[in-house]
């Protein structure tokens, strides 16, 4: 089965979830024997054109970033998306799907669905519904939405990440509940980063040079992750933990806001804002951290928490969207209330009081990581949605005698 995969990320450009999600499954389609050629963007560094392993090809566009604008952004994007595409299908033989991620680039999936006239499969991994909390007002936001609701129509079938976003779609969208397949995200089970309890000691104190708490948080710092609540947390946390320290990864346009909320709350200095950190830097802080926080507003799926429970770093987060799928309260991680800075305080406190409740949890949460969210099993449903769509294709007349 030969499919081509389209997404606006996939490394070197990553932005936020959806580059590691198809980052790391790309490969196990591949080694399934299914022959994945991804369409993506192109950034600095990396190759235009590129081999990653056997079944797994990539192809990087170059593009014109003039507007500040998502919207035109893409828009001025999306003839040179197509004419790559066309170069790729006509080189390689075509494809038997079109697999695109999110709205950004479903402009081109579309186009190509009906010029080649082969069935398109869509996985939504966040909606701008639920992103602005249900205010779509704004020009952008509109745009978007009506994009992400012409996607789900035109796909042949829909895949989501969560039961949160099964029901979001449905109820945003009107998409029947037999065109959507919820198969969650996987996570890859690294290695622990430091060898001996003396290099995390070492490791930690870059960031915390006291025998005190640090929380860690990573994730796109946008308004939607919650991270103003964390600061006012940590405000309060820090009456019955005064040196207790907050390590905040990541980069977005809510940076300058969330600086002002620490400094307003006078915890600037219990704040460490890395940027973007690599892999390995990730790794060592959820291993060095004494809790993983992540106060979503809104959270389709919430891989993050995946990742700090296959390093066995404590899970605090809100109880919402996919986050209460991923983490089981009080036997993975502990859930709190949304939008509460006095709930997540009461949460972070718990699980720094009560050791012996918190490492229970903890190898809980590892199995469940290990075992639920292989990336394998991940696969394997994903290349069944794939031979589905193929096999009900064949029965029709649409596109069959090409």
């Amino acid at each position: 089965m030969r499919i081509l995969m389209i997404s606006w990320e996939y490394p070197p450009h990553m932005v936020g979830g959806l580059g590691r999600h198809v980052a790391d499954l790309a490969p196990r389609l591949a080694a399934d024997g299914i022959e994945l050629t991804i369409l993506t963007t192109w950034a600095a560094g990396a190759s235009q054109q590129q081999t990653v392993a056997p079944n797994l090809h990539v192809f990087r566009v170059p593009i014109m970033e003039r507007s500040v604008d998502i919207v035109a952004r893409i828009g001025d994007a999306t003839e040179t998306f197509l004419q790559v595409a066309h170069h790729i299908w006509h080189t390689t033989g075509g494809f038997d799907i079109v697999h695109v991620h999110d709205w950004l680039l479903a402009d081109v999936a579309i186009t190509l669905k009906h010029h080649y006239q082969r069935p398109l499969v869509a996985t939504i991994h966040a909606t701008e519904r639920g992103r602005m909390r249900g205010d779509i007002s704004s020009p952008e936001s509109l745009a978007i939405d009506t994009i992400e609701w012409r996607l789900t129509y035109e796909a042949w079938r829909v895949v989501v990440c969560s039961y949160f976003m099964v029901t979001q779609l449905m109820s945003d969208f009107s998409l029947p509940l037999d065109k959507i397949d919820m198969i969650p995200n996987g996570v890859v089970m690294p290695s622990m980063p430091h060898d001996n309890a003396a290099q995390r000691l070492m490791f930690r104190q870059r960031y915390q040079p006291n025998d005190a708490p640090l929380l860690f948080g990573i994730g796109r710092l946008v308004f939607e992750k919650g991270w103003h609540v964390l600061i006012r947390a940590l405000a309060k946390l820090r009456f019955a933990y005064p040196e207790a320290r907050l390590v905040l990864a990541g980069v977005g346009e809510y940076r300058s806001e969330l600086e002002r909320n620490a400094r307003e709350l006078d915890v600037f200095d219990a704040v460490t804002f890395t940027g973007f950190i690599a892999d390995f830097e990730r790794n060592g802080l959820y291993a060095s951290a004494d809790i993983a926080v992540f106060p979503s507003l809104y959270e389709p799926f919430g891989i993050v928490a995946l990742e700090a429970m296959a390093l066995r770093c404590p899970v605090v987060v809100s109880d919402t969207g996919g986050l209460r799928e991923v983490v089981s309260a009080n036997r993975t991680g502990i859930l709190v209330d949304s939008d509460n800075a006095e709930s997540l305080v009461a949460g972070l406190k718990y699980t720094l009081d009560h050791h012996n409740l918190t490492h229970q949890r903890i190898e809980s949460a590892f199995e469940e990581a290990r075992i639920t969210y292989a990336w394998e099993t991940i696969a394997a449903g994903t290349a069944a949605v794939y031979g589905r769509v193929v096999a009900d294709w064949q029965k029709g007349s649409w596109g069959t005698n090409k």
